[in-house]
Protein backbone atom coordinates (compact mmCIF):
# COMPACT_ATOMS: atom_id res chain seq x y z
CA UNK A 1 0.00 0.00 0.00
CA UNK A 2 1.29 2.76 -0.84
CA UNK A 3 2.11 5.88 2.35
CA UNK A 4 -0.28 8.39 2.64
CA UNK A 5 2.19 11.46 2.74
CA UNK A 6 -0.72 14.57 1.93
CA UNK A 7 -4.00 15.60 3.86
CA UNK A 8 -6.67 17.50 1.26
CA UNK A 9 -9.27 19.38 2.40
CA UNK A 10 -11.51 20.71 0.38
CA UNK A 11 -13.42 23.36 2.71
CA UNK A 12 -17.02 24.20 0.22
CA UNK A 13 -19.37 26.32 0.65
CA UNK A 14 -21.36 25.04 -2.72
CA UNK A 15 -22.48 22.16 -4.27
CA UNK A 16 -21.56 22.87 -8.08
CA UNK A 17 -18.35 21.17 -8.60
CA UNK A 18 -16.84 19.86 -5.75
CA UNK A 19 -18.20 16.05 -7.48
CA UNK A 20 -15.70 16.76 -10.39
CA UNK A 21 -12.93 18.13 -7.95
CA UNK A 22 -12.76 14.59 -6.22
CA UNK A 23 -13.04 12.54 -9.40
CA UNK A 24 -10.85 14.29 -11.40
CA UNK A 25 -8.23 14.43 -8.07
CA UNK A 26 -8.83 10.66 -7.53
CA UNK A 27 -8.14 10.24 -11.35
CA UNK A 28 -5.07 12.23 -11.87
CA UNK A 29 -2.70 11.29 -8.60
CA UNK A 30 -1.25 8.94 -7.37
CA UNK A 31 -2.74 7.19 -3.88
CA UNK A 32 -0.86 8.66 -1.72
CA UNK A 33 -3.21 11.14 -0.28
CA UNK A 34 -6.11 11.07 2.11
CA UNK A 35 -9.17 13.77 1.38
CA UNK A 36 -11.33 15.70 3.94
CA UNK A 37 -14.57 17.58 3.05
CA UNK A 38 -15.49 20.01 5.18
CA UNK A 39 -19.10 21.01 3.99
CA UNK A 40 -20.73 23.51 4.32
CA UNK A 41 -23.29 23.31 2.11
CA UNK A 42 -27.34 23.27 3.52
CA UNK A 43 -28.35 20.05 4.26
CA UNK A 44 -28.90 18.01 1.39
CA UNK A 45 -29.22 14.08 2.11
CA UNK A 46 -28.56 13.13 -1.56
CA UNK A 47 -25.60 15.25 -2.29
CA UNK A 48 -23.94 14.43 1.18
CA UNK A 49 -24.02 10.88 0.28
CA UNK A 50 -22.05 11.13 -3.07
CA UNK A 51 -19.47 13.12 -1.48
CA UNK A 52 -19.20 11.04 0.97
CA UNK A 53 -18.35 7.96 -1.76
CA UNK A 54 -15.38 10.30 -2.82
CA UNK A 55 -13.52 11.45 0.01
CA UNK A 56 -12.60 9.55 3.18
CA UNK A 57 -13.80 11.85 5.86
CA UNK A 58 -17.02 13.51 5.36
CA UNK A 59 -17.24 17.19 8.10
CA UNK A 60 -21.26 18.25 8.07
CA UNK A 61 -21.45 21.40 10.32
CA UNK A 62 -24.20 23.79 11.05
CA UNK A 63 -22.52 26.78 10.12
CA UNK A 64 -20.45 28.87 7.38
CA UNK A 65 -17.25 28.89 8.87
CA UNK A 66 -15.54 30.22 5.89
CA UNK A 67 -12.38 28.63 3.97
CA UNK A 68 -9.66 29.51 6.53
CA UNK A 69 -11.53 27.63 9.88
CA UNK A 70 -12.97 25.09 7.65
CA UNK A 71 -9.90 24.18 5.99
CA UNK A 72 -8.08 24.18 9.55
CA UNK A 73 -10.88 22.00 10.71
CA UNK A 74 -9.79 19.30 8.49
CA UNK A 75 -6.13 19.82 9.20
CA UNK A 76 -6.45 20.08 12.58
CA UNK A 77 -8.52 16.52 12.62
CA UNK A 78 -6.03 14.88 10.19
CA UNK A 79 -2.64 15.65 12.72
CA UNK A 80 -4.56 14.53 15.46
CA UNK A 81 -2.62 17.14 17.74
CA UNK A 82 -5.69 18.54 19.69
CA UNK A 83 -7.59 16.52 21.44
CA UNK A 84 -10.22 18.33 23.22
CA UNK A 85 -10.40 20.58 19.52
CA UNK A 86 -10.79 16.97 17.95
CA UNK A 87 -13.92 16.10 20.29
CA UNK A 88 -15.41 19.98 20.21
CA UNK A 89 -15.64 18.82 16.56
CA UNK A 90 -17.29 15.53 16.77
CA UNK A 91 -19.43 17.18 19.17
CA UNK A 92 -20.49 19.85 16.87
CA UNK A 93 -20.30 18.49 13.57
CA UNK A 94 -21.74 15.38 12.10
CA UNK A 95 -18.33 13.35 10.86
CA UNK A 96 -18.54 10.45 8.60
CA UNK A 97 -15.14 8.33 7.41
CA UNK A 98 -15.71 6.14 4.58
CA UNK A 99 -14.68 2.47 6.19
CA UNK A 100 -10.89 1.64 6.09
CA UNK A 101 -7.67 3.14 7.44
CA UNK A 102 -8.44 6.05 10.06
CA UNK A 103 -6.80 9.71 9.29
CA UNK A 104 -3.23 9.65 9.76
CA UNK A 105 -0.56 12.74 9.95
CA UNK A 106 0.67 13.59 7.46
CA UNK A 107 4.03 15.17 5.64
CA UNK A 108 1.95 17.69 3.73
CA UNK A 109 -0.96 19.61 4.03
CA UNK A 110 -3.11 20.67 1.23
CA UNK A 111 -6.19 23.48 1.02
CA UNK A 112 -8.21 22.82 -2.37
CA UNK A 113 -11.22 25.56 -3.52
CA UNK A 114 -14.44 23.27 -4.81
CA UNK A 115 -14.16 24.56 -8.21
CA UNK A 116 -10.62 23.20 -9.00
CA UNK A 117 -10.28 20.50 -12.02
CA UNK A 118 -7.33 18.22 -12.02
CA UNK A 119 -6.65 17.93 -15.66
CA UNK A 120 -2.49 16.45 -15.24
CA UNK A 121 -1.51 13.66 -14.06
CA UNK A 122 1.76 15.08 -13.58
CA UNK A 123 0.73 17.78 -10.64
CA UNK A 124 1.34 16.24 -7.98
CA UNK A 125 4.96 15.22 -9.64
CA UNK A 126 5.67 19.33 -10.27
CA UNK A 127 5.17 20.15 -6.33
CA UNK A 128 7.53 17.30 -5.62
CA UNK A 129 9.69 18.83 -7.83
CA UNK A 130 9.09 22.88 -6.78
CA UNK A 131 10.16 21.75 -3.39
CA UNK A 132 13.27 19.77 -4.50
CA UNK A 133 14.12 23.18 -6.83
CA UNK A 134 13.78 25.41 -3.84
CA UNK A 135 14.94 24.64 -0.46
CA UNK A 136 13.44 27.33 1.37
CA UNK A 137 9.99 26.42 -0.08
CA UNK A 138 7.55 25.35 2.26
CA UNK A 139 4.43 25.88 0.29
CA UNK A 140 3.95 25.30 -3.04
CA UNK A 141 1.18 25.63 -5.37
CA UNK A 142 0.39 24.43 -8.63
CA UNK A 143 -1.12 27.48 -11.57
CA UNK A 144 -3.89 27.65 -13.63
CA UNK A 145 -4.71 28.12 -17.36
CA UNK A 146 -8.09 29.91 -16.07
CA UNK A 147 -6.30 32.99 -15.10
CA UNK A 148 -2.49 34.65 -14.28
CA UNK A 149 -0.50 33.74 -11.65
CA UNK A 150 -0.19 36.15 -9.13
CA UNK A 151 2.25 36.80 -6.60
CA UNK A 152 4.76 39.41 -4.25
CA UNK A 153 7.65 40.07 -5.28
CA UNK A 154 10.21 42.17 -4.11
CA UNK A 155 8.94 45.38 -5.92
CA UNK A 156 5.27 44.75 -4.34
CA UNK A 157 2.16 43.29 -5.75
CA UNK A 158 3.07 41.51 -9.06
CA UNK A 159 1.20 39.49 -11.73
CA UNK A 160 4.14 38.27 -14.31
CA UNK A 161 3.08 34.91 -14.97
CA UNK A 162 0.64 35.06 -17.82
CA UNK A 163 -2.59 32.85 -18.77
CA UNK A 164 -3.97 31.82 -22.52
CA UNK A 165 -7.69 31.86 -22.85
CA UNK A 166 -6.70 29.28 -25.65
CA UNK A 167 -5.41 26.54 -23.07
CA UNK A 168 -7.63 23.81 -21.77
CA UNK A 169 -7.28 20.71 -20.19
CA UNK A 170 -7.12 19.17 -23.91
CA UNK A 171 -3.65 20.87 -24.22
CA UNK A 172 -2.36 21.80 -21.37
CA UNK A 173 1.27 20.01 -22.23
CA UNK A 174 1.86 23.65 -24.45
CA UNK A 175 1.15 25.64 -21.39
CA UNK A 176 3.75 23.42 -19.76
CA UNK A 177 6.17 23.33 -22.37
CA UNK A 178 6.15 27.03 -22.91
CA UNK A 179 6.56 27.94 -18.91
CA UNK A 180 9.07 25.64 -18.73
CA UNK A 181 9.11 26.04 -14.71
CA UNK A 182 8.73 29.83 -14.36
CA UNK A 183 7.41 30.74 -10.16
CA UNK A 184 6.30 33.29 -9.16
CA UNK A 185 6.40 34.25 -5.29
CA UNK A 186 3.01 33.87 -3.31
CA UNK A 187 0.07 31.66 -2.24
CA UNK A 188 -2.54 31.49 -4.80
CA UNK A 189 -4.75 29.04 -2.41
CA UNK A 190 -6.70 27.82 -5.25
CA UNK A 191 -4.61 24.67 -4.38
CA UNK A 192 -2.30 24.99 -1.74
CA UNK A 193 0.32 22.32 -0.46
CA UNK A 194 2.20 23.12 2.59
CA UNK A 195 4.81 21.34 4.56
CA UNK A 196 2.77 20.48 7.65
CA UNK A 197 6.26 21.08 10.59
CA UNK A 198 6.14 24.53 8.44
CA UNK A 199 2.50 25.00 9.77
CA UNK A 200 3.41 23.95 13.05
CA UNK A 201 5.66 26.60 13.30
CA UNK A 202 4.16 29.67 11.77
CA UNK A 203 0.79 28.85 12.36
CA UNK A 204 -2.26 27.40 10.14
CA UNK A 205 -4.76 30.17 8.51
CA UNK A 206 -5.69 32.96 11.17
CA UNK A 207 -10.01 32.16 11.13
CA UNK A 208 -10.41 36.18 11.62
CA UNK A 209 -10.78 36.37 8.17
CA UNK A 210 -14.36 35.45 6.90
CA UNK A 211 -15.92 34.46 4.90
CA UNK A 212 -13.04 34.08 2.65
CA UNK A 213 -10.41 36.59 1.17
CA UNK A 214 -7.14 37.74 2.87
CA UNK A 215 -5.84 34.93 4.81
CA UNK A 216 -3.74 34.37 2.28
CA UNK A 217 -1.70 37.09 2.42
CA UNK A 218 -1.64 36.88 6.28
CA UNK A 219 -0.21 33.60 5.83
CA UNK A 220 1.97 34.62 3.49
CA UNK A 221 3.82 37.06 5.70
CA UNK A 222 4.28 34.81 7.95
CA UNK A 223 6.14 32.64 5.69
CA UNK A 224 8.28 35.21 4.43
CA UNK A 225 9.39 37.06 7.69
CA UNK A 226 10.99 33.54 8.17
CA UNK A 227 12.81 33.52 5.89
CA UNK A 228 10.72 30.86 3.71
CA UNK A 229 9.17 31.32 0.35
CA UNK A 230 5.93 30.32 -0.96
CA UNK A 231 5.52 29.34 -4.59
CA UNK A 232 2.86 29.47 -7.58
CA UNK A 233 5.20 27.05 -9.94
CA UNK A 234 4.68 26.25 -13.57
CA UNK A 235 5.52 23.23 -12.80
CA UNK A 236 2.34 21.77 -11.96
CA UNK A 237 -0.63 22.52 -13.14
CA UNK A 238 -4.37 22.70 -12.20
CA UNK A 239 -7.75 24.06 -13.75
CA UNK A 240 -9.64 26.59 -11.78
CA UNK A 241 -12.57 28.09 -12.74
CA UNK A 242 -12.19 31.19 -10.47
CA UNK A 243 -14.82 32.76 -8.29
CA UNK A 244 -17.06 29.83 -8.07
CA UNK A 245 -16.17 28.36 -4.44
CA UNK A 246 -17.97 31.59 -2.65
CA UNK A 247 -21.57 31.35 -1.63
CA UNK A 248 -21.99 34.19 -3.95
CA UNK A 249 -21.21 35.34 -7.12
CA UNK A 250 -19.51 38.37 -6.19
CA UNK A 251 -18.18 36.74 -2.99
CA UNK A 252 -14.55 37.63 -3.92
CA UNK A 253 -14.93 41.28 -4.88
CA UNK A 254 -16.97 42.09 -1.56
CA UNK A 255 -14.51 39.77 0.67
CA UNK A 256 -10.98 41.59 -0.30
CA UNK A 257 -11.55 45.38 0.24
CA UNK A 258 -12.37 44.57 3.75
CA UNK A 259 -10.13 41.72 4.40
CA UNK A 260 -7.22 43.82 3.30
CA UNK A 261 -8.51 46.54 5.62
CA UNK A 262 -8.66 44.28 8.43
CA UNK A 263 -5.18 43.04 7.94
CA UNK A 264 -3.59 46.17 8.25
CA UNK A 265 -5.44 46.40 11.75
CA UNK A 266 -4.18 42.98 12.85
CA UNK A 267 -0.26 44.14 11.45
CA UNK A 268 -0.14 47.90 13.21
CA UNK A 269 3.44 47.74 13.33
CA UNK A 270 3.53 46.83 9.74
CA UNK A 271 4.00 50.25 7.70
CA UNK A 272 2.28 48.42 4.57
CA UNK A 273 0.52 45.72 5.35
CA UNK A 274 0.76 43.67 2.43
CA UNK A 275 4.52 44.70 2.53
CA UNK A 276 5.80 41.25 3.13
CA UNK A 277 9.37 42.11 2.14
CA UNK A 278 9.39 45.49 4.39
CA UNK A 279 12.01 46.28 6.89
CA UNK A 280 12.64 48.64 9.56
CA UNK A 281 14.56 51.84 8.10
CA UNK A 282 16.38 52.47 11.24
CA UNK A 283 17.57 48.55 12.28
CA UNK A 284 17.01 46.72 9.26
CA UNK A 285 15.20 44.05 10.64
CA UNK A 286 12.36 42.22 9.07
CA UNK A 287 8.88 43.89 10.52
CA UNK A 288 7.21 41.14 12.83
CA UNK A 289 3.74 40.09 12.03
CA UNK A 290 1.61 40.46 15.16
CA UNK A 291 -0.83 39.45 17.12
CA UNK A 292 -0.42 35.93 17.17
CA UNK A 293 -3.06 33.94 14.89
CA UNK A 294 -6.57 33.09 15.99
CA UNK A 295 -8.30 29.78 16.23
CA UNK A 296 -12.08 30.72 16.81
CA UNK A 297 -14.46 29.20 18.68
CA UNK A 298 -16.75 26.61 16.85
Amino acid sequence: MTDIINTIVFPIVRRDYILDALKSLRYFTPPNYQTIVVDQTRPDAEFEAQVRELCDVHVKTRKNYGFAQGTNIGWRLAQGKDQDYIFEVMNKCEVTARPGPPLQPTEYLTTCNDDVVFIWDKWWHGVMESFRRYDTAVCANPMSPREPGWGYGKEGFIDHLTFRESINPDNILKLVEEKNGQHVDGLTCWCSVFKAWALDELGMFDERFMYGGGEDYDLMSRIYVKDYRALASSLSWVYHFWGQSKDEPDGLAQAQPAAREYWNKLNVLWPDGFDVWARDPETGEKYERVPEVAIMPL
